[in-house]
C-alpha cells in the first residue's frame, strides 16, 4: 500500500494532499513529493498543479490580496515580507488597514527573523489564501471535487 493511497480513497483526498504540502515547510515537502513522483508521478503532478505558494499569493489580484491580508495576523505579513523586493512589501502594504500597516512597519523594523520565520509567514497566508479558496472568495488553483 502506498504513501498516497488514502489520499485516492475519498474525494477529499486530492484537497488534503495539496493543503497537507502547502502547509509544510519546503525541505520537508520537497521530500514527500519525491516520494509521490516514485509512487505516483501522475497523482503526484496533479496535485502540484494546485499547491499556493507564496508566489501566487504575489500574484493575486488586488481585492483577493486584500482578503487575504485581512485573514491574516500582521505577524505573519510582516515575517512573511521581510526580504521581499520594496515593490511587494508596498503592495503589500497598501492592501491592508491603517493601523495594520503600522504594526507591520514595526515588524520589519525591529525584527530579523530567520529564514524559517520568513517561511512560516509565507505559509500562513497560503494557508489563508486556501481557507479563502475552499468558501469561494478567492479563485485561484480551485481545487476539484473526486479527482483520484
Amino acid at each position: 500500500m502506498g504513501s498516497f493511497t488514502r489520499f485516492k480513497k475519498n474525494q477529499e483526498g486530492l484537497r488534503q494532499l495539496v493543503e497537507l504540502w502547502e502547509s509544510t515547510p519546503l525541505v520537508r515537502r520537497q521530500k514527500m513529493i519525491d516520494m509521490g513522483m516514485q509512487e505516483d508521478p501522475e497523482y503526484t503532478k496533479k496535485a502540484l498543479s494546485f499547491v499556493l505558494t507564496f508566489d501566487d499569493i504575489v500574484k493575486l489580484p488586488d481585492l483577493e490580496l486584500a482578503e487575504v491580508l485581512a485573514g491574516a495576523p500582521p505577524a505573519s505579513v510582516g515575517y512573511a515580507i521581510h526580504g521581499a523586493h520594496p515593490e511587494i512589501r508596498d503592495r503589500f502594504l497598501s492592501k491592508v488597514l491603517l493601523p495594520i500597516v503600522q504594526q507591520i512597519k514595526e515588524i520589519l523594523a525591529q525584527s530579523t527573523p530567520s529564514s524559517s520565520m520568513i517561511e512560516a509567514g509565507q505559509i500562513k497566508l497560503v494557508m489563508v489564501a486556501r481557507n479563502l479558496e475552499r468558501t469561494n472568495v478567492i479563485g485561484t488553483k480551485r481545487i476539484p471535487l473526486g479527482f483520484r
